[in-house]
């Protein structure tokens, strides 16, 4: 859509006032939302009004509007928007004005609540394909989110589509068909809770063998047996992990990082079991990652001994040489202690600071606990304790 605009003028009665120079207008747009943030409901309707005063408006305002979409499965809520939206989708199909054009505004665009049972899906489909085939035609998205949903080939398809899609989540999704061959180079896939089908006998593995490419640089996943058959499927070059998951058993985890030698950041969750587990010396973080920058070791619904804390820092620290790529270590757990589980975590760390952690790690710049961190500060360490109401739980993760 091409929009052909100078400053907006200003009037009081017939009484011309002066310009207000665009930056100004910019600023203040910018200060109702910034860029990059998602709009509220309340938001796409002040920007929809914004973009019908003048044409300076509408082509700030409109591109805003449009940033994200979604298309929902479930009509109950708001039939009036469900049309309002297959018109559009029917409109960009059909290569039709303004339709056309405003898909190219979208940049992240989400399929949510698309019934997840086997028998319901038929009438839904449909509906889908159409919303698709529209998304192909949306060339500028970057990112594509399904959130409680079934996914099928009209969905890859579309994403095949995407030269430009760099992010995909999958948040409760359910995989029904292949992917087609063709290779999706994105580089960021999030996959947590994703639900067995009944009908379709390849696994979930299989599905995403298609975005496990060398593209890809960052994984959240609460799935480790998904990471072990795609790093034995495929090399991957994955610079980031994290895993929304508590391990009982090493072995797998440790299977995974076998792989994954050029890993930068790792985060992962650990058990009493698998604090207490003699594996646990087998996570040199000089052996395994000789390019690691952060560490993020979390846990929930227990309390780590004090002795099995002290085995995972020596052994995080075992082997010869330095890492000097890492700058940041996070232990987001209880230690079991008599003055305070989150305190006494740290405390180990500081105990260890000298001896153990700066002679393996020289460029480590700011280590993490539940009870506050130790951080390098003009040269000196310097221990920050938080109260204990001020004990961040969300590091902990909700599992």
């Amino acid at each position: 859509m091409d929009f052909s605009w100078s400053t907006p003028l200003r009037r009081s009665g017939q009484t011309s006032l002066p310009l207000i120079p665009n930056e100004i207008y910019l600023a203040i747009f910018e200060c109702m939302a910034p860029t990059g943030q998602a709009l509220t409901e309340q938001h796409v309707k002040t920007f929809s009004a914004l973009a019908l005063v003048c044409r300076f408006f509408c082509s700030i305002a409109l591109p805003r509007v449009f940033e994200c979409v979604a298309f929902s499965g479930n009509t109950n809520g708001n039939r009036a928007q469900a049309s309002r939206k297959t018109l559009w989708a029917k409109q960009i199909v059909a290569n039709t004005e303004p339709a056309k054009s405003i898909a190219l505004y979208v940049k992240e665009c989400t399929f949510v609540s698309w019934d997840l049972r086997q028998e319901v899906q038929w009438v839904l489909i449909p509906f889908a394909k159409l919303y698709c085939q529209a998304m192909a035609r949306m060339s500028n998205i970057r990112k594509v989110v399904f959130y409680m949903s079934f996914v099928n080939k009209h969905h890859w398809q579309a994403m095949a589509e995407l030269n430009q899609l760099e992010a995909l989540e999958f948040r409760v999704c359910s995989f029904v068909e292949d992917p087609p061959d063709q290779e999706l180079s994105v580089r960021t896939v999030v996959l947590l809770h994703a639900v067995a089908s009944t009908t379709f006998t390849a696994s979930t593995n299989f599905s995403l063998r298609s975005i496990a490419t060398s593209a890809m640089r960052t994984l959240e996943t609460d799935n480790v047996e998904t990471v072990r058959k795609l790093v034995a499927f495929r090399q991957l070059a994955l610079e980031n992990l994290v895993f929304h998951q508590r391990f009982f058993n090493m072995e797998p985890l440790l299977d995974v990082f076998q792989h994954l030698p050029g890993l930068e950041s790792v985060a992962f969750g650990l058990t009493k079991q698998a604090a207490a587990s003699p594996l646990i010396s087998a996570l040199s973080l000089k052996k395994l990652f000789p390019r690691l920058r952060s560490l993020t070791v979390k846990g929930a619904g227990f309390t780590m001994r004090r002795h099995d804390m002290e085995m995972l820092v020596s052994a995080l620290c075992d082997g010869p040489g330095t890492l000097p790529s890492l700058e940041e270590l996070n232990f987001f757990f209880f230690t079991a202690s008599g003055a305070g589980g989150s305190i006494a975590t740290l405390d180990i760390v500081s105990d260890r600071l000298n001896g153990t952690i700066i002679p393996a790690f020289p460029n480590v710049r700011c280590i993490r606990a539940l009870g506050g961190f130790i951080s390098l500060e003009e040269g000196d360490w310097k221990f920050h304790y938080s109260d204990a109401s001020e004990v961040e739980w969300e590091s902990l993760g909700s599992w």
